[in-house]
C-alpha cells in the first residue's frame, strides 16, 4: 500500500503514535477527537484531502469479553453501532442503506491476526461503538445485544461507516484500558505507549512487505 492514514481521537493518543510513524513515508496521522461526529468528519477530511489506499484506526477501548485484559489487543474483523436504531423493520445497529455490521478489510485483518509480540495478547473480532460513556452496569445490556462483541469505543463505527461509503479499506486495533473484572490498569498510560508503538510498528512493516 502506497499511503496509509491513520486516525485517533485523543491527544495522549496522537503523541502515543506518533513515535510509531515518525519519518515513515507514506504515512499520515491525524487527530478526530471523541465520538461519531468528529470521527465521520475526521475521516471524511483524511479521504478528501489526501486520497489514502486505506485508515487505520486505534486507540483504547473498554473490555466486553469478560477473559479480556487491560493491555489486550483488540483487532476489528466487525464493527457495528450498539446505539443506534432506525425502527422496524431495521435491526438494532443497522443504518438504513448500510449493512449492520462493517466488515475490515480483509486482507488488512488477515495481516493484522498474523502479528506475533512476545508480551500482547492479540484478538480479533467484533468491535461495537456508540455515543455513550460505557460503565460496569451497561455491560450486561451489551453483551445481551451482541454476545460475540469483544470491546467498545465511541468512534469506530463511524470511522468505519464513513470509509464503507468512501470504499476505502479500513481496520481497527484497540488497547484495553478497562476489563469486566478487574477494571481499568494502575498503569495504563505508561504502559499503553509502548504497547501501542509495538503493535503499529510491526504492522506497518508487514503492511509495506506488499
Amino acid at each position: 500500500m502506497k499511503k496509509i492514514a491513520i486516525i485517533v481521537a485523543l491527544e495522549r493518543e496522537y503523541e502515543m503514535v506518533g513515535a510509531a510513524i515518525k519519518d515513515k513515508p507514506g504515512i499520515s496521522l491525524s487527530m478526530c477527537g471523541i465520538g461519531k461526529v468528529n470521527a465521520a468528519i475526521g475521516a471524511t477530511a483524511i479521504i478528501e484531502r489526501e486520497r489514502p489506499d486505506a485508515i487505520i484506526s486505534t486507540g483504547v477501548a473498554g473490555a466486553i469479553d469478560p477473559s479480556l485484559k487491560p493491555m489486550d489487543v483488540i483487532v476489528a474483523r466487525q464493527v457495528a453501532y450498539h446505539d443506534v436504531w432506525c425502527g422496524a423493520p431495521y435491526a438494532i445497529g443497522e443504518v438504513q442503506g448500510y449493512p449492520r455490521f462493517f466488515d475490515a478489510d480483509k486482507a488488512m485483518y488477515d495481516k493484522a491476526m498474523n502479528l506475533r509480540l512476545e508480551g500482547l495478547t492479540i484478538r480479533g473480532g467484533l468491535q461495537i461503538s456508540g455515543d455513550r460513556f460505557i460503565v460496569a452496569d451497561d455491560i450486561p445490556s451489551l453483551r445481551a445485544l451482541y454476545p460475540d462483541a469483544l470491546s467498545v469505543d465511541m468512534e469506530s463505527g463511524a470511522l468505519s461507516q464513513t470509509c464503507h461509503r468512501y470504499g476505502i479499506p479500513f481496520i481497527s486495533f484497540r488497547i484495553i484500558s478497562d476489563s469486566v473484572d478487574e477494571g481499568s490498569y494502575a498503569d495504563f498510560w505508561t504502559k499503553a505507549p509502548e504497547n501501542s508503538f509495538r503493535v503499529l510498528q510491526s504492522y506497518l512493516e508487514l503492511l509495506h512487505e506488499d
